[in-house]
């Protein structure tokens, strides 16, 4: 799963999150950062304007838009 969420939306108390599955993505790339954590380049249609980018938080892969 990927969460996908807006961490600089004004309202932090309402700040509402997407949970998105693997297989309704294409992941462009998949690689680990310099601190270890991996980390995927993913594109989706409800998001055209290219790829975006998670990182393995353990539990699921997080996509903050901010």
């Amino acid at each position: 799963m990927i969460k996908v969420h807006n961490s600089g939306y004004a309202n932090f108390n309402t700040s509402e999150a997407r949970y998105i599955p693997l297989d309704e993505v294409n992941i462009v790339t998949q690689k680990i950062d310099y601190n270890g954590k991996p980390y995927i380049l993913f594109e989706h249609n409800d998001y055209p304007g290219g790829a975006l980018q998670a990182a393995f938080d353990g539990e699921y892969w997080d996509c903050d838009l901010d």
